[in-house]
């Protein structure tokens, strides 16, 4: 097989949780004749993969959905002859570019949320999605390292808005913190990001910070910038930066500080030390990959983690109530690798990327 159609619309995190698979089937069929079908505005996700021939970008709840253009993409996808399509996200839409494509082989991922016996524990999506490959002869993922592309332009021009702008020089350590997230379930409050940076400043005064965020971020990054002590010391660069210009920020970032969001999953995959502060998402799944990023998360909530949308509570405890020192512990941590930074009688609930026990000593809890 030499040509092969993936899809997998969704957010940043979805189509690069997929990448690990896709670049299975790379190696695993010695091709790079493979077209990634993304969702609208997601094509920087993976455009300089070296694997893909070409992502195609659609817009499932736009124009590219109506019947004028929904069949001419369809008649395209059927021009190119695919050997094999794989669909990462099942619906009729992408059921229907499956049949319309005449591939003769199709496989369909089925999502699957159960615990597994040998761990007690559900899949990682990663290993989720790299399922589906075992009728291919591929049992087993060896690198679950995500793929992101990060152009030498995008890198050159965040060293200069870092350099000089800020004052940042590439020897400094530097922390970037994201503090948006789409879904609220999933949102650290922004009085909390002000008291962290008000602290690390006392803390860590020689560390430098940067604020990311989207351009509909922007008014939660001026509140957060506004209650600052000293709003000076930290790095604007909300709204200022394309996805691959963010790729290159975090690529330079000695510890990245993110909910579970897009920015979780960039810095994963441009291999970013992270604190990832997580409540509805469960870190099983959606979580970071390297046994030495850290997840902040409060066990005792038994919601946690429900993987909801919304919180049934109606007061998004797990992340309203998530205490500073505990995001501030976890983030000296992972700078400096050292668990003596804990205090003794008060362990953040902290786990490793893989989900065990973080190192560190002391009672857990809220």
């Amino acid at each position: 097989m030499k040509r092969l159609c993936v899809v997998r619309l969704g957010g940043m995190g979805d189509i690069l949780l997929a990448t690990p698979a896709v670049r299975a089937l790379a190696q695993h069929f010695e091709t790079d004749e493979i077209d990634f079908v993304v969702g609208k505005g997601m094509k920087d996700a993976l455009t300089g993969i070296p694997y893909l021939r070409e992502v195609i970008e659609f817009d499932k709840a736009g124009p590219d959905a109506r019947l004028a253009r929904f069949f001419p993409f369809l008649l395209t996808l059927r021009n190119r002859r695919y050997d094999l399509f794989v669909n990462f996200h099942p619906s009729a839409k992408t059921i229907a570019m499956a049949v319309a494509s005449g591939a003769p082989r199709v496989l369909t991922f089925k999502k699957d949320r159960r615990k597994q016996p040998e761990t007690g524990r559900v899949r990682h999506a990663v290993d989720d999605f790299s399922k589906e490959l075992r009728p291919l002869g591929i049992p087993a993922v060896p690198d679950r390292q995500m793929d992101f592309a990060v152009p030498a332009a995008a890198t050159a021009r965040v060293a200069a808005l870092l350099g000089g702008e800020f004052g940042i020089a590439p020897a400094d350590t530097l922390l970037v913190v994201n503090p948006a997230a789409t879904r609220d379930v999933n949102r650290w409050p922004a009085e909390k990001f002000t008291e962290l940076l008000n602290r690390l400043a006392v803390d860590l005064p020689d560390v430098r910070v940067a604020i990311s965020g989207g351009p509909t971020d922007l008014a939660l990054v001026q509140a957060i910038l506004r209650a600052l002590r000293e709003p000076g010391r930290v790095a604007n660069f909300a709204g200022r930066v394309s996805i691959k210009e963010l790729g290159a920020l975090l690529a330079r970032a000695h510890c990245v500080v993110t909910a579970d969001t897009g920015p979780l999953h960039i810095a994963s995959a441009v291999r970013a030390p992270l604190v990832c502060l997580s409540g509805a998402a469960d870190p099983d799944r959606t979580g970071p990959l390297s046994p030495r990023d850290l997840v902040v998360i409060n066990r005792a909530l038994p919601c946690i983690a429900c993987q909801s949308r919304t919180c049934a509570r109606g007061d998004i405890a797990c992340m309203t109530e998530m205490p500073v020192t505990w995001v501030l512990a976890a983030v000296k941590q992972r700078l400096f690798s050292s668990s003596s930074l804990f205090p003794s009688k008060a362990r953040p609930a902290l786990l490793s990327g893989r989900g065990e026990e973080a190192s560190a000593t002391g009672g857990g809890g809220l």
